[in-house]
C-alpha cells in the first residue's frame, strides 16, 4: 500500500510520518521553460504568435504550465489562430502598457489630477481597478530594476523601455520603494 500525500504546509505533519516517506517539493517552471514549450504548442497547432504574446502568457502563469495552456487555449478560442500581447491583455483584463505607462508618469511627476484622470479612463473601458493596480506595481518593480541593473523584463517593447528611462530621471530608489510599498 502507497500513500501518498500532498500538503503545501509540511511543517504539520509529525515527525512519525515525515521519517517513513519520501518528499517532492514542487516548483515553479522558469519563464523560458515555459516560453519554449507554448512555442512547441503554436507550431503544432498552426498558431500565430508575437514573442510578447508568449512571454505575457509566461509572466500571468506565475510559474504554472497548465495556467499558460489555459491562457493560451483562451486565446485560440476565436478561430483565428492568431495570439498577440493585445488580445491576451484584453482576455485577461488588462489595461495597455502605454496606459500604465501614463498613470505611472502622473504619479512620478505627482500630477494626481492627471493620474485620477487616466485612471478613470481605464476604468471606463472596462479594465479590473486591481489588474491595474498590480500592473502599476509590477511597471514600477520594473523601473527600479532597470534604473539598478540596466535591463528590463522581455514583456516590453523597445519604446516601452525608452519611455521607462525616460522616467527614470525624476525618481529615485526610495521614492520607487514606497510608491511600490504605497500600491
Amino acid at each position: 500500500v502507497k500513500f501518498i500525500l500532498a500538503t503545501t504546509e509540511p511543517q504539520k505533519l509529525p515527525a512519525t510520518i515525515l521519517s517513513r516517506c519520501q518528499r517532492f517539493d514542487f516548483k515553479k517552471i522558469p519563464a523560458d521553460s515555459i516560453v519554449g514549450n507554448l512555442e512547441k504548442i503554436c507550431d503544432e497547432c498552426k498558431i500565430e504568435h508575437t514573442e510578447g504574446a508568449l512571454n505575457l502568457i509566461a509572466e500571468l502563469s506565475e510559474g504554472a504550465m497548465r495556467d499558460a495552456l489555459s491562457i493560451l487555449e483562451r486565446c485560440a478560442q476565436d478561430g483565428e489562430n492568431k495570439i498577440n500581447e493585445e488580445k491576451i491583455k484584453n482576455l485577461v483584463g488588462i489595461p495597455e502598457t502605454q496606459f500604465v505607462l501614463n498613470v505611472v508618469e502622473k504619479i512620478i511627476k505627482n500630477d494626481a489630477e492627471g493620474a485620477l484622470t487616466v485612471t478613470q479612463g481605464i476604468i471606463n473601458e472596462g479594465k479590473d481597478v486591481s489588474n491595474l493596480i498590480w500592473e502599476m506595481i509590477k511597471l514600477f518593480r520594473d523601473l527600479m530594476l532597470l534604473k539598478n541593473t540596466g535591463k528590463a523584463s522581455n514583456v516590453y517593447n523597445e519604446n516601452d523601455v525608452n519611455n521607462m528611462k525616460a522616467l527614470l530621471q525624476n525618481i529615485d530608489n526610495d521614492r520607487l520603494l514606497k510608491v511600490i510599498y504605497s500600491l
